[in-house]
């Protein structure tokens, strides 16, 4: 049976619960208490016997998503890597109207910069809500993909018809809240839908999706924004937003416990074993929506206080992206006035961030194949009499030169940023750093999910939240730091603030298994 289509979920969910009152009322009005008795007893080892064959049979289940056809995973991983690029570029769409905003508001550019900097703070706050809902069975992660995004394109058209650019603002960051469980949600739906041999590649491209959109962004909109009207910014996102739905709205359910729960046999289990176990408290709070969304709220930053490695990877992610952010306020500073390009061939700037992920990608997927690294994947062990990483720590191996490479970039791309060089040089120092950070991003991504695999989307929910705020300020606080310094000492200042990440890589890389043996977050789950 393949999985359900979010519009009828609820519609099913009604019918059952319809069917479990009757089936109540029913038992409820028999006579004889010994006829009840063996009914229940029969029924009750049936269904226990029926749960069991369930849960066995789920690793060879066609309605398993690591079972599907290679044709439905790839389209259904398409799907999400097209709605997770166009939320990104939606972010960067908007800096290319930011000085027409500037020049027909008459205000000034760091208040024309919350149109980028309050989208990117939505879709930072909005995972720690739609990454838990995600993870209650009853809902599941197609639900929620579908309805925040049908929200976020009447959000968008509000945009481009809004006056008042306060209202304009406030928009904005709802777009960013309803954009916004792609960031927690896709790289979970990954690992839903592959095997943990496949799923370094799969997240690879949902990364690559997420880190070139807002490359992008600037350039899809200029010439719109350019001859038409800024608002166009918007409209364009709405237009490219429109096919994007649709497609969510085929996009098969992908998390296991809600595959399961919408099954027939699993919902009768379930709804008949709590019938008859409703004084068992456990079972009825954990039915609980409210006391679910409460508990993942409260988990991922759990985990973040008490695991030295999560918080680690949670701060030096986010500082590497909002530094990458800072780059929408370092284009239009350094080049336009030292190498006097137009608004379209600063566009074309922003494609050296595509190269370098590019790079990145065919650079992380040659390590990927290397025999050295299939057998660790492979044969592996963790005894404690091993000189190697733990298991979860082989995750990090190709970040350590990529956090080596992170300031080296910066300092090209700064200090070569003047008329005296070409500007090619200084683009590919930005090259470099897109190649660096993101093979970060995708060590790091898997890294933290193969720690506490049961906490997947809370977690990445969590480390949105932290690399989305860092890189909502870092819009504002770029333009001070290159106008102030220059672009040579303020790439400086970035640079020898990550050079801090190398030290921490390496310590979480040699004594991660040590700082978690110890975390108290663990003792509590050992406990």
């Amino acid at each position: 049976m393949s999985p359900d289509l979010p519009c009828i979920v609820f519609v099913r969910s009604f019918l059952h619960r319809r069917d479990r009152d009757d089936n109540s009322e029913h038992h409820a009005r028999q006579d004889t208490p010994k006829h009840v008795d063996e009914h229940t007893h029969r029924r009750k080892h049936s269904l226990d016997s029926e749960k069991t064959l369930t849960v066995e049979d789920w690793a060879t289940s066609r309605e398993n998503p690591h079972n599907w056809p290679r044709s439905k995973t790839i389209i259904t991983s398409l799907i999400v890597y097209v709605y997770t690029f166009v939320v990104y570029a939606g972010s960067s769409m908007f800096i290319t109207a930011v000085p027409l905003v500037m020049q027909e508001l008459h205000i000034s550019e760091q208040r024309a910069m919350l149109g980028l900097s309050m989208y990117v703070l939505g879709y930072g706050v909005g995972p720690l809500l739609w990454g838990p809902l995600s993870e209650i069975p009853r809902i599941g992660r197609s639900v929620v993909y579908v309805g925040t995004f049908v929200s976020f394109i009447l959000v968008t058209i509000g945009a481009a018809e809004v006056s008042n650019y306060s209202a304009f603002v406030f928009l904005r960051f709802m777009q960013g809240l309803f954009g916004s469980p792609c960031l927690a949600n896709g790289g979970a739906s990954m690992h839903d839908l592959y095997p943990e041999s496949q799923f370094p590649y799969a997240l690879a491209l949902w990364v690559a999706a997420a880190y070139c959109g807002p490359a992008l962004g600037p350039l899809l909109t200029n010439s719109l924004v350019t001859h038409v009207s800024w608002k166009w910014s918007m409209w364009l996102m709405a237009c490219i937003s429109g096919p994007v739905c649709i497609l969510l709205f085929l996009l098969p359910e992908t998390y296991a416990p809600t595959i399961r729960y919408r099954s027939s046999a699993f919902n009768t289990t379930s709804t008949t074993t709590n019938s008859s176990s409703t004084s068992n408290n456990n079972d009825s709070n954990s039915d609980n929506p409210l006391t679910k969304l409460k508990f993942y709220l409260v988990k991922p930053v759990q985990i973040t206080l008490q695991d030295p490695a999560i918080l680690f990877a949670n701060i030096y992610t986010s500082f590497i992206y909002g530094t990458y952010y800072t780059f929408f306020d370092a284009f239009p500073i350094g080049y336009p006035p030292v190498y006097h390009v137009s608004s379209l061939t600063l566009s074309l700037f922003y494609l050296s961030v595509l190269v370098g992920c590019f790079l990145a990608v065919s650079a992380y997927f040659t390590y990927l194949s290397l025999p050295s690294y299939l057998h660790k994947h492979h044969h592996h062990t963790s005894s404690p009499k091993s000189k190697s990483p733990p298991p979860h720590e082989r995750h990090l191996i190709p970040a350590i030169p990529a956090t080596i490479l992170v300031p080296i970039s910066l300092y090209l791309y700064g200090w070569t940023l003047r008329p005296s060089i070409h500007w090619i040089i200084s683009l590919i120092g930005v090259t470099l750093y897109a190649a660096a950070v993101f093979i970060i991003l995708q060590c790091l991504s898997l890294y933290i999910p193969s720690i506490y695999p049961e906490y997947a989307a809370s977690l990445f929910a969590a480390n949105d939240f932290c690399r989305s705020t860092l890189a909502a300020g870092a819009v504002h606080f770029g333009i001070p730091l290159y106008k102030n310094l220059g672009m040579g000492k303020g790439s400086s200042v970035l640079g020898g603030v990550s050079g801090l990440g190398v030290v921490g890589l390496l310590g979480i890389y040699f004594f991660g298994g040590r700082l978690r043996a110890k975390s108290r977050f663990v003792e509590r789950l050992v406990d």
